[in-house]
């Protein structure tokens, strides 16, 4: 059985649950933790731990009765996240930013869900193991100077200037190191300010590694992906590489070189993977988050075409109203 759940439903089954007794509640200053059994949906373990400089820690266990199919709301969390599976796996699609994607043990993720609706497919028996490392950009990097800020993402840069950045998917891979630094977290031998100063100082590792693998992996350096990498794995990483450019997209040539593939190759296996030409992807998804962009009646048209993208704001209508059947203009709440 297929159990279908959505956020506001969660939450209810969660406080109705915690009121009677079924979740359990414990809070320190550090850490935060609640655990306990959901009738009809399974067990759960939630451990928060909120550190310094816009850093946290989410310790997640689950284990669920039935498969379970939970369409999560648009997300106005704008920080920036590091997911590692430790234990089963979970299939998410991000609709607007990703198609669906299988989290799963020896594989990491990077992320920035705002503005983003989620659904998640979590299968019945199997224990679901995650540590997630949270921060801000805002307050994280705050105290490097702007020559090293050059080696971080571009991304996260736009999230120390910008308080809602745009959302971004990167997947990685989870090596040894980051497998020791993630068992030291679960294994942590101190308390309180010991404890704190010891889980702030794996996390920052977390991150460093993180950016290192990114630097690695040719995002910032046009050198060649692993060779163990299959042709469909490039491929992904294709998209990704355009959804991250979006005002300043690499051409076919370059981008087949930042993967390892011919432009050749690319071009065949991105229609056959994604249904499209690449070009053609990478121009739908602009006008997707567009869309979003307008409904929340926050940015002007021109703001929103040249986030997305669009040089010219009468190309940018043009297009908005082939694929939606409306200006703009019109689509935003105040108009």
């Amino acid at each position: 059985m297929t159990k279908i759940i959505t956020d506001a439903e969660w939450g209810e089954l969660w406080e109705e649950n915690r009121q009677n007794g079924n979740i359990f509640y414990k809070s320190s200053a550090l850490e935060t933790i609640y655990q306990g059994y959901l009738p009809d949906i399974g067990n759960e373990y939630d451990s928060y731990i909120k550190l310094r400089n816009g850093l946290n820690i989410c310790i997640y266990e689950c284990k669920f009765t039935d498969d379970l199919v939970w369409h999560k709301d648009i997300n106005d969390n704008y920080q920036f996240g590091l997911s590692f599976f430790l234990s089963g796996k979970v299939k998410i699609h991000r609709h607007g930013l990703t198609d669906e994607t299988e989290e799963l043990v020896g594989r990491y993720y990077s992320e920035c869900n705002g503005e983003i609706k989620e659904t998640e497919w979590w299968q019945a028996g199997e224990k679901i193991s995650r540590i997630y490392i949270g921060f801000k950009p805002q307050e994280f990097f705050q105290s490097f100077g702007e020559e090293l800020l050059q080696q971080i993402p571009v991304e996260m840069r736009q999230g120390m200037a910008n308080n809602r950045p745009q959302p971004y998917y990167y997947l990685g891979k989870t090596t040894r190191k980051m497998q020791q630094a993630l068992h030291e977290i679960l294994q942590c031998p101190y308390q309180g300010l010991m404890k704190q100063m010891y889980l702030e100082s794996r996390a920052v590792n977390l991150i460093a590694l993180h950016l290192q693998q990114f630097q690695d992996n040719s995002f910032c350096q046009k050198n060649s992906f692993p060779k163990s990498l299959s042709d469909v794995e490039r491929i992904h990483q294709a998209k990704e590489i355009l959804l991250r450019n979006l005002e300043n997209p690499p051409s076919l040539v370059e981008l087949a070189q930042l993967v390892g593939l011919n432009d050749f190759k690319l071009k065949r296996g991105f229609r056959q993977v994604f249904g499209t030409s690449a070009f053609k992807y990478l121009h739908d998804y602009r006008l997707e988050q567009a869309q979003q962009l307008l409904a929340t009646g926050d940015m002007k048209v021109e703001e929103v075409a040249s986030r997305v993208g669009f040089e010219s704001r009468s190309y940018f209508a043009i297009a908005f109203r082939k694929k939606f059947g409306i200006n703009p203009k019109k689509y935003q709440p105040n108009c």
